[in-house]
């Protein structure tokens, strides 16, 4: 079994309410498994995970989740897209704290 993680957001410092795109992630070396997030902003924020075939037309993929301040998340991935990345936003603008999202890869 392979093992490999990229990074989306890196202590990404939101201070407002707009969209925030993270980069695009390219899954075609091995599937992404699981997206874990650690929300250390003092707000919650809301996710949006989008895919791509080339890195450029975006779509979403499910619905949206939020993720509670100062609390870490993760969800499963069973779908397989060349690309994806995911969307950020709070409806409150954060004044402190960090968001970071990371994708975790696997091949048996």
């Amino acid at each position: 079994m392979e093992y490999l993680e990229s990074t989306m957001f890196e202590d990404e410092a939101i201070r407002d309410t707009s969209v925030h795109n993270s980069v695009g992630v390219n899954s075609n070396e091995m599937p992404v498994k699981t997206l874990i997030v650690n929300n250390a902003l003092n707000q919650t924020v809301t996710l949006q995970m989008q895919a791509s075939r080339d890195n450029t037309n975006w779509f979403n993929v499910g619905t949206t989740f939020d993720v509670l301040t100062n609390a870490w998340f993760w969800q499963s991935c069973d779908t397989f897209f060349p690309y994806g990345r995911m969307v950020a936003q709070c409806s409150v603008a954060p004044a402190s704290g960090t968001l970071s999202v990371w994708c975790e890869k696997v091949r048996f």
